[in-house]
């Protein structure tokens, strides 16, 4: 699938996940989102099924409220304006803590109920030997047609 959101690695002022999540709020007000992303479109974190989707985790990690973020995003006009917006309204965060949280995305290990969303989420990954392996980032550059780094 060929989707031109920008990669979830790409970061905005050292927050991974920031442009691409801009992207998707800006397409979907624009009525271009791909249906497939909407279910997670600034979806927290899930308590009862443990799912972490990366708006999800973004949300966590910054404390913003998904509807306010949205607002933001929606007025204002340009990625630069967005995070100084995000720097005024989030949970300060140090450059080691964004490259720490970057880290422990990339670096989640496997576990069978990650695998199966997987499998379920990535149909043209489902056969791949080390989609297990794979992390998030990874996972949405190759099913988006990107070549990992």
């Amino acid at each position: 699938m060929t989707v031109s959101l920008r990669s979830p690695r790409e970061s905005l002022g050292g927050f991974v996940i920031l442009p691409r999540l801009i992207d998707k709020v800006r397409r979907h007000a624009e009525g271009t989102l791909p249906e497939e992303y909407h279910q997670n479109l600034l979806r927290p974190i899930d308590p009862q099924t443990g799912l972490y989707p990366l708006d999800g985790r973004f949300l966590a990690f910054t404390g913003l409220d998904p509807a306010a973020l949205e607002k933001a995003i929606l007025r204002l006009p340009d990625d630069l304006a967005v995070l100084a917006w995000i720097q005024e309204k989030s949970v300060p965060r140090t450059d080691q803590e964004k490259d720490a949280w970057r880290e422990a995305i990339e670096n989640a290990p496997p576990d069978e109920k990650r695998t199966g969303h997987r499998r379920r989420n990535y149909p043209s990954l489902a056969q791949r030997p080390d989609i297990g392996t794979l992390s998030p980032f990874d996972l949405i550059d190759l099913d988006e047609g990107r070549t990992l780094p």
